[in-house]
């Protein structure tokens, strides 16, 4: 599969839950990584759709 890690300057955690409610499942690392592990199979449609949603979460 796919792997990218987004690294932040304050906990991860409370990042991924609130991923998770907008349907984005990631996985904290390290404290301060957000993990990410999309199918090899995923479409550029749905990259798309979860872009959006990380876009939202990260600018808060």
């Amino acid at each position: 599969g796919l792997l990218i890690g987004v690294e932040l300057d304050t906990k991860a955690r409370p990042y991924c839950e609130e991923l998770m409610n907008l349907g984005v499942l990631a996985k904290e690392t390290h404290d301060m990584v957000i993990r990410f592990a999309p199918p090899l199979v995923i479409s550029k449609k749905e990259i798309d759709w979860a872009f959006k949603r990380i876009e939202k979460v990260l600018s808060k």
